[in-house]
């Protein structure tokens, strides 16, 4: 294999075999080059197995994601009402009538 490297990028030679180019050709979508394929190929790889690597289910950590995101949603909502509710009593104490 070789590597060439510049500032952004580094392109490298493999083999690959004729089944595997054969199927990624079967696949690409209209435009899409060889190496755009490849590199969004590579990145999903690269998550899959840090993702597995950390030992959770990715549907878990995206429940448990979701559930996070239920809950900050819930405090936000608290405090925005308790924002509310200090702006209509200023507003009610200046005799100015809360509109909506």
């Amino acid at each position: 294999m070789s590597v060439y490297k510049n500032a952004k990028s580094q392109m490298t030679t493999i083999r690959v075999p004729h089944d595997v180019m054969e199927a990624m050709e079967s696949v690409k979508q209209d435009g899409e080059s060889n190496a755009g394929f490849i590199v969004t190929a590579m990145r999903g790889e690269i998550a899959r197995r840090q993702t597995e690597g950390s030992g959770k289910d990715p549907l878990v950590s995206s429940l448990d994601a979701l559930a996070r995101v239920e809950q900050i949603g819930k405090k936000a909502a608290a405090e925005i009402g308790e924002i509310m509710d200090v702006a209509r009593s200023e507003l009610q104490q200046r005799g100015i009538e809360p509109k909506g």
